[in-house]
């Protein structure tokens, strides 16, 4: 699977990471340029040695050859034996690194070809208002474990809608639809009373904030971090976002605030950090459509009781689907389904 590409998806960072993507290959490539460059030179180096070795045997054959040491014909066959095996020799032991290099990136470029989306994107349709959503008889499955099973929701524009459930009972996977990251088998999801499927994907995006169980963080700095969710936020923007989300006094606590680099994978972050990262972003992108899903299930009581507020204060002309398996954190909803085994109870 392609790292964070759920985050991608959501915040309608496709073509900025493909320009990025495409600037660090040209970056590679250049690099490739000046190391094939220092191979040949190691390579020409290599074979002016292997030529004067040569010379070097053919002198002492003839050498040998002068003094009646040994015969022309013995003279002849072992500098010709010598001369030729020098090149094949060379030329194998660099075949295997070659080869495997060639072999390896040949099976990534042709395994990310033979890829099929997993929906198709929608172009070219009338953008629509938030104004409500429902899901209709649904039916989902991963192959042949059923997942969901005929679930059936109306969401009203401006409520806040709890779905408490263990692992495993579909919760996560109903979010997913609604933020049409895959397709129902069965049934249908309407989006302000329209099929989510003729509702324009950058539209859909654009209207709907996502948080998931476990924050992607990327390559840079906390700011850029959260400024996933919005390319052109300013750092008041940032730093207003990271104080709904409980984040602010920890980032501003670091030697370099919000331009301290988080490494590759958030390694510096704890998961209770990523996931306030997360909420960071969902608050910055200011969606009418928030999908929450265990907001706050790697944080503390106090950072939650804050998270909640925020929410609470956020959820004035916003409409909010949470999922959670904390009683605690359903206290926000207006009304909360129970979710066993794929329906609600």
């Amino acid at each position: 699977s392609m790292y964070g590409v759920d985050e991608i998806l959501q915040y309608n960072q496709g073509d900025m990471r493909l320009n990025e993507m495409n600037s660090k290959s040209l970056e590679l490539a250049d690099n490739q340029r000046k190391l094939s460059f220092f191979e040949g030179s190691q390579r020409a180096a290599t074979n002016l040695v292997i030529q004067l070795f040569s010379w070097v045997m053919f002198f002492s054959m003839l050498m040998l050859y002068k003094n009646e040491s040994i015969t022309f014909s013995q003279m002849l066959i072992a500098t010709l034996a010598m001369m030729s095996s020098f090149g094949p020799t060379v030329a194998l032991s660099s075949l295997s690194n070659n080869l495997n290099q060639t072999l390896a990136c040949g099976e990534r470029v042709l395994s990310l070809l033979e890829e099929e989306p997993v929906v198709e994107e929608v172009y070219g349709k009338e953008n629509t208002v938030f104004e409500g959503a429902d899901v209709e008889r649904v039916n989902f499955s991963y192959g042949d474990e059923t997942i969901l099973d005929n679930v059936s929701l109306d969401i009203k524009k401006g409520q806040v809608l709890g779905i408490h459930g263990v692992s495993g009972s579909g919760k996560s996977t109903l979010l997913k639809l609604l933020m049409r990251f895959r397709d129902v088998k069965t049934g249908e999801v309407h989006i302000s009373g329209k099929n989510i499927k003729d509702v324009n994907t950058e539209n859909l995006r654009e209207m709907t904030g996502y948080v998931t169980q476990e924050t992607v963080i990327f390559q840079g700095t906390i700011a850029d971090n959260i400024r996933v969710a919005k390319q052109n936020a300013t750092i008041e923007e940032i730093q207003k976002a990271a104080k709904k989300a409980s984040i602010h006094d920890f980032i501003i606590s670091l030697p370099n605030g919000y331009d301290t680099s988080v490494g590759e994978l958030g390694d510096s972050l704890s998961d209770g950090e990523k996931q306030r990262v997360g909420l960071a972003r969902a608050f910055l992108h200011d969606g009418d459509f928030l999908l929450l899903d265990e907001p706050t299930s790697n944080l503390d009581v106090l950072n939650e009781g804050i998270i909640l507020k925020s929410l609470s204060e956020e959820s004035a002309g916003k409409t909010i689907v949470l999922v959670s398996h904390r009683k605690s954190t359903m206290s926000l909803a207006d009304k909360t389904y129970e979710m066993a085994k794929g329906r609600f109870s």
